[in-house]
């Protein structure tokens, strides 16, 4: 009988240790299933091995084989980028907690030897902490949100990363256009230096307007260049979220931006959707939780933070007889009596509290904040479509009839032109800007706008107005 409290406590131990086993499966599946249910099915990989880096490897390399679409782009980035991956790794740290939450600690063992008297007396103790025992379904919970909460970040960052890939893809290809525009522009400017610069070897311009009109094409020439350099940093930008380097880069795009639809949004529910959605919230809801139950095991421990059972085996020195039995050592509460852990632990869940309510007060904000840019960026292109552009291509026909009647010079057919490709130009950057207005407000609600599709493209001659070089 005497040997039963030792056989206890180390069958305990071990039995609740066998089945103690770190995987990450169930995890990396979950965060999988977010986007797959809200990035249009995409799909998102850890990456583990070689294997499954030659894998990713493989399927970014067939997706570039075509022009890069903004779907090929998000989803190059979930298996591609490298700071994902890495955040990856926090779903294997926050598993490997959770099982160690379930572990006890190792049974200490002591030993002594006391001499003295012609005599030797060694004793033996082995001593389990009871308090771990008693409170390892408690950690275990504690850890369990906390492994909860670093699915939610990891997948919160997978939607940040796709809204952020959408925002940087439009302005690539809004960079590509403009740059289109630009060289039309220079086109222009240059046909009228060169005009300018015939007319005043014939007399029939001062000096001074064969200048103007040098300066305008130098002027135009200098925007180009810019916009050349900025499209190579907003490129190289892409390319640092997708994860793309060397012979990658090298991709191309197709040829305009997507069509911006007439019909608004209804901004109804979607407040109360993005509560629903945003895993932000729902990981600071996780963090309430955790928080309260802290507090909770706190104040029920605060009286019993060392707790130790086991058995002791002593040999008498004077008949020479093995003596055993229990062994028990508890601290004493005199000085530490756990107010200040249990202060921390309930500020600590006052915090958490007040960070929940205001992060549910900015995602409304947000949501409210991006859906009225989205409106204002929309009606800006329907603007632009339906008046400013037409008024435009109407100048220029109206120019031209003129010129060609002599009743206006070259000169000023040619400014009614550059004021036609500026607001081509313009409108370009007012599409480019709702689509990232969309983007954000698709990253405020945690998923797709309702209701809305991404499928229709821009003409390929809608905003592209013809100039050719006027010759006198």
């Amino acid at each position: 009988m005497r040997k039963k409290p030792l056989a206890v406590i180390l069958a305990l131990s071990f039995l609740l240790a066998g089945c103690a086993t770190v995987s990450t499966e169930g995890a990396a599946g979950d965060v999988q299933k977010i986007a797959s249910d809200r990035l249009d099915a995409k799909d998102a990989r850890w990456s583990r091995s070689a294997a499954d880096d030659a894998a990713v490897d493989e399927t970014v390399r067939h997706l570039l084989e075509e022009p890069l679409t903004v779907d090929s782009a998000v989803q190059i980035a979930l298996l591609n980028n490298k700071h994902l991956q890495a955040s990856y790794e926090e779903l294997g740290i926050a598993q490997a907690d959770l099982v160690q939450a379930g572990l006890l600690p190792n049974p200490g063992f002591s030993s002594q030897v006391l001499v003295g008297n012609n005599a030797i007396s060694p004793s033996f103790s082995v001593i389990q902490d009871f308090v771990s025992i008693l409170t390892r379904s408690a950690r275990q919970t504690v850890a369990s949100s906390a492994a909860e909460r670093a699915k939610y970040d990891l997948g919160n960052e997978l939607l940040s990363t796709a809204a952020e890939v959408r925002s940087a893809y439009y302005t690539v290809m809004s960079d590509e256009q403009a740059i289109g525009v630009l060289r039309q522009v220079v086109s222009s400017t240059e046909a009228a230096a060169e005009l300018a610069h015939r007319q005043l070897q014939a007399g029939n311009v001062n000096p001074r307007d064969q200048m103007v009109f040098q300066a305008q094409y130098a002027q135009a020439t200098l925007e180009l260049a810019r916009a050349q350099a900025q499209s190579v940093a907003d490129r190289e930008r892409l390319n640092r979220l997708l994860g793309l380097f060397g012979d990658q880069t090298g991709w191309n795009l197709p040829g305009h931006l997507p069509e911006v639809p007439t019909e608004k949004p209804a901004f109804d529910g979607l407040e109360k959707l993005a509560i629903e959605r945003r895993l932000d919230l729902a990981g600071a809801r996780q963090d309430v939780e955790a928080a309260t139950y802290a507090l909770d095991l706190g104040r029920q421990t605060r009286w019993l933070s060392t707790l130790g059972l086991g058995i002791v085996v002593e040999r008498d020195p004077d008949n020479h007889k093995w003596l055993k039995g229990p062994e028990i050592e508890f601290a004493l509460p005199l000085f530490d009596q756990g107010q200040a852990r249990v202060a921390a632990l309930e500020a600590e869940q006052r915090r958490s509290q007040k960070k929940f309510v205001a992060l549910a007060v900015d995602v409304r904000s947000q949501v409210r904040e991006a859906w009225a840019r989205l409106g204002a960026a929309q009606d800006t292109v329907i603007f632009y479509r339906s008046t400013v552009l037409p008024l435009q291509h109407r100048v220029v026909a109206e120019s031209q009839r003129l010129y060609n009647g002599m009743l206006i010079g070259v000169y000023d057919l040619l400014k009614s032109r550059q004021d036609e490709i500026a607001a081509a130009r313009d409108y370009i950057s007012a599409v480019r800007d709702y689509w990232i207005a969309r983007s954000e407000l698709e990253k405020a609600l945690a998923g797709p706008l309702p209701g809305t599709t991404h499928d229709a493209t821009i003409p390929r001659d809608a905003h592209k107005p013809v100039i050719a070089g006027v010759r006198p």
